[in-house]
Protein backbone atom coordinates (compact mmCIF):
# COMPACT_ATOMS: atom_id res chain seq x y z
CA UNK A 1 0.00 0.00 0.00
CA UNK A 2 1.05 3.78 -1.02
CA UNK A 3 0.32 7.23 -0.03
CA UNK A 4 0.22 9.88 -2.13
CA UNK A 5 0.62 13.27 -2.65
CA UNK A 6 -1.79 15.32 -5.64
CA UNK A 7 0.51 16.95 -7.72
CA UNK A 8 0.25 20.97 -8.97
CA UNK A 9 0.80 22.25 -11.95
CA UNK A 10 0.98 18.74 -14.07
CA UNK A 11 -0.38 18.46 -17.44
CA UNK A 12 -2.13 15.51 -18.28
CA UNK A 13 -0.68 12.59 -19.26
CA UNK A 14 -2.44 10.20 -21.91
CA UNK A 15 0.32 7.74 -22.27
CA UNK A 16 -0.28 5.53 -19.49
CA UNK A 17 -4.05 4.94 -20.18
CA UNK A 18 -3.18 4.27 -23.68
CA UNK A 19 -0.66 2.00 -23.00
CA UNK A 20 -3.29 -0.32 -21.52
CA UNK A 21 -6.69 0.53 -23.11
CA UNK A 22 -5.35 2.00 -26.77
CA UNK A 23 -6.24 4.53 -28.51
CA UNK A 24 -10.02 3.55 -29.46
CA UNK A 25 -11.10 3.15 -25.84
CA UNK A 26 -8.54 6.23 -24.39
CA UNK A 27 -11.83 8.15 -25.30
CA UNK A 28 -14.01 6.93 -22.64
CA UNK A 29 -11.98 8.83 -20.22
CA UNK A 30 -11.51 12.01 -18.92
CA UNK A 31 -7.84 12.94 -17.13
CA UNK A 32 -8.35 14.32 -13.07
CA UNK A 33 -5.40 14.85 -11.42
CA UNK A 34 -1.16 13.02 -11.16
CA UNK A 35 0.11 12.49 -8.05
CA UNK A 36 3.19 11.28 -6.94
CA UNK A 37 3.28 8.28 -4.64
CA UNK A 38 5.36 7.84 -1.50
CA UNK A 39 7.55 5.59 -3.49
CA UNK A 40 8.34 8.53 -6.24
CA UNK A 41 5.80 7.01 -9.00
CA UNK A 42 3.79 9.70 -11.05
CA UNK A 43 0.26 8.26 -11.15
CA UNK A 44 -2.07 9.80 -13.33
CA UNK A 45 -5.91 9.11 -12.72
CA UNK A 46 -8.55 8.92 -15.19
CA UNK A 47 -12.49 8.90 -14.62
CA UNK A 48 -14.56 6.59 -17.05
CA UNK A 49 -17.23 9.30 -18.80
CA UNK A 50 -19.78 6.24 -18.95
CA UNK A 51 -19.35 4.58 -14.96
CA UNK A 52 -17.90 7.36 -13.46
CA UNK A 53 -14.94 5.04 -11.57
CA UNK A 54 -11.20 5.88 -11.58
CA UNK A 55 -8.80 4.03 -12.76
CA UNK A 56 -5.30 5.22 -11.36
CA UNK A 57 -1.64 4.20 -13.51
CA UNK A 58 1.79 4.54 -13.17
CA UNK A 59 3.91 5.98 -15.39
CA UNK A 60 6.06 2.65 -15.39
CA UNK A 61 2.79 0.88 -16.34
CA UNK A 62 1.56 -0.13 -12.74
CA UNK A 63 -2.16 -0.12 -11.85
CA UNK A 64 -3.49 1.43 -8.57
CA UNK A 65 -6.87 0.98 -6.74
CA UNK A 66 -7.64 3.75 -3.97
CA UNK A 67 -8.60 1.87 -0.29
CA UNK A 68 -12.23 3.12 0.34
CA UNK A 69 -12.07 5.70 2.73
CA UNK A 70 -8.79 5.41 3.32
CA UNK A 71 -6.45 7.23 0.35
CA UNK A 72 -4.30 4.61 0.45
CA UNK A 73 -3.28 2.99 -3.32
CA UNK A 74 -2.74 -0.40 -3.94
CA UNK A 75 -1.34 -2.09 -6.48
CA UNK A 76 -3.57 -4.49 -8.52
CA UNK A 77 -3.33 -6.37 -11.97
CA UNK A 78 -4.51 -4.56 -15.20
CA UNK A 79 -7.66 -6.39 -15.39
CA UNK A 80 -8.49 -5.55 -12.50
CA UNK A 81 -8.12 -2.18 -12.81
CA UNK A 82 -10.00 -2.04 -16.00
CA UNK A 83 -12.92 -4.20 -14.57
CA UNK A 84 -13.58 -1.53 -11.52
CA UNK A 85 -13.12 0.96 -14.05
CA UNK A 86 -15.76 -0.26 -16.31
CA UNK A 87 -18.06 -2.13 -13.85
CA UNK A 88 -21.33 -1.90 -15.06
CA UNK A 89 -20.54 -0.06 -18.68
CA UNK A 90 -22.99 -2.07 -20.63
CA UNK A 91 -26.09 -0.06 -18.30
CA UNK A 92 -24.22 3.34 -18.02
CA UNK A 93 -25.37 6.16 -20.10
CA UNK A 94 -23.97 7.53 -21.91
CA UNK A 95 -22.53 4.27 -23.15
CA UNK A 96 -18.59 4.25 -23.83
CA UNK A 97 -18.10 5.65 -27.37
CA UNK A 98 -16.38 2.75 -28.92
CA UNK A 99 -18.23 0.06 -27.05
CA UNK A 100 -17.36 -2.53 -28.86
CA UNK A 101 -13.37 -1.81 -28.59
CA UNK A 102 -14.45 -1.57 -24.76
CA UNK A 103 -15.73 -5.13 -24.70
CA UNK A 104 -12.98 -6.70 -26.60
CA UNK A 105 -10.28 -5.12 -24.27
CA UNK A 106 -12.05 -6.63 -21.51
CA UNK A 107 -12.23 -9.99 -22.98
CA UNK A 108 -8.63 -9.72 -23.99
CA UNK A 109 -7.71 -8.74 -20.09
CA UNK A 110 -10.27 -11.65 -18.77
CA UNK A 111 -8.84 -14.56 -21.51
CA UNK A 112 -4.87 -12.84 -20.53
CA UNK A 113 -5.95 -13.84 -16.59
CA UNK A 114 -7.30 -17.14 -16.94
CA UNK A 115 -4.77 -18.13 -19.06
CA UNK A 116 -1.70 -17.51 -16.61
CA UNK A 117 -4.00 -18.93 -13.88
Amino acid sequence: MHTGTITKGLKPSWEPLVNLVGRDVVPCFMWMFALKLDDGAEVHAYKSIATRQYIHLAVDGRAFAVGAGTERYEEVSARQALEQAFNGWEDAVPRPRNAEAVRALLERHRSAASETA
